[in-house]
């Protein structure tokens, strides 16, 4: 009786085995959650500055070109807002910004201008509409930029021992760039940035006083680079509009 009980109990612990050792296997490793990919869908404002620079010239419908090309530079800072959307690593959107600049530069006039006279540019204030496309990775954001642009410009032209005159003329034009931007926590981002605008031919001092050249044309492009700091609005409709 004892050797068929033992031998029962061998039998049973044979088969009760391999359940034993599934319950007793080795929970999988934990692993925690991916960590969560920066949110750039929303509405923002920012604040930048940074550096103008850009070439001029300034010529007579007629005549062609009276002046030789001249630099301009200065410092730029201004604010900007926008609005943009974020479909998986995909990010479209709308910025705009308005900027007090110090740029300006000058040259000596020749023929057919009066001898011995100055033209004078100073860029005052600038503005961009732009479209932007680009591709995020972790906290960053890399993108492509383009739109119209809108700048205030002054011409002074100086006449030693006779005088000066002044207008201001609102020039339309264009802008391409591309910038990099970081998220620095989840409403704040800061960025750098290089915009390229060219602007419209436009006529100054028409008609002019004696001695001055009438039917002044003015033509300049800006270079810009800048840096600057984005705020997310915590009450945008659009957070979670797309998928991450």
């Amino acid at each position: 009786m004892r050797k068929v009980l033992c031998a029962g109990i061998a039998v049973l612990a044979a088969m009760l085995a391999p359940a034993v050792a599934a319950d007793l296997s080795v929970a999988p490793i934990y692993k925690a959650p991916p960590a969560p990919t920066a949110n750039w869908s929303g509405s923002y404002i920012g604040l930048s500055g940074g550096g103008v620079w850009g070439n001029a010239g300034i010529h007579n419908g007629t005549t062609g070109d009276v002046t030789p090309g001249f630099n301009l530079n200065g410092a730029i800072v201004g604010v900007t807002s926008g609005l943009q959307l974020q479909n998986g690593q995909w990010v479209i959107g709308y910025e705009g910004d308005t900027s007090y600049t110090t740029k300006k530069g000058d040259a000596a006039n020749v023929a057919p201008f009066v001898a011995g006279t100055t033209s004078e540019l100073k860029e005052r204030w600038l503005s961009t509409f732009r479209g932007r496309v680009g591709v995020t990775q972790d906290n960053w954001l890399i993108y492509a930029t383009a739109g119209g642009a809108l700048a205030s410009i002054q011409q002074n032209v100086i006449a030693p021992g006779v005088g000066s005159i002044s207008e201001t003329n609102w020039h339309w034009g264009w802008t391409v760039g591309a910038g990099l931007e970081w998220k620095l926590g989840r409403e704040w981002s800061a960025k750098v940035e290089y915009l390229y605008v060219g602007l419209q031919d436009k006529a100054y001092f028409n008609p002019a006083p004696v001695p001055f050249q009438s039917d002044q044309r003015v033509r300049l492009d800006d270079h810009l680079v800048r840096v600057g700091v984005n705020y997310k609005l915590p009450w945008s409709m659009l957070d979670g509009f797309f998928k991450r």
